[in-house]
């Protein structure tokens, strides 16, 4: 994700949060922590709206007969 512009915010976060995000996305900060969650949140976002645009529109064939209708 680019960033054209950046902000200095100022939050009151539970270490134990970021300390576990930081383990999870691997990041070096808790800047690029929190960044990295951010980034995961909004791709999350997306995919789930592009599932519930998609949501009832095909079939699924069972080509191995598991399925008994």
């Amino acid at each position: 994700m680019s960033h054209a512009l950046k902000m200095r915010k100022q939050f009151i976060l539970d270490p134990e949060k970021i300390r576990a995000i930081r383990k999870i996305m691997k990041a070096k900060t808790d800047t690029e922590a929190i960044d990295k969650a951010m980034d995961t949140v909004i791709a999350d976002s997306k995919i789930r709206n592009l599932l519930m645009t998609i949501k009832g529109k095909g079939t699924i064939k069972d080509i191995y007969g598991r399925c008994k209708d």
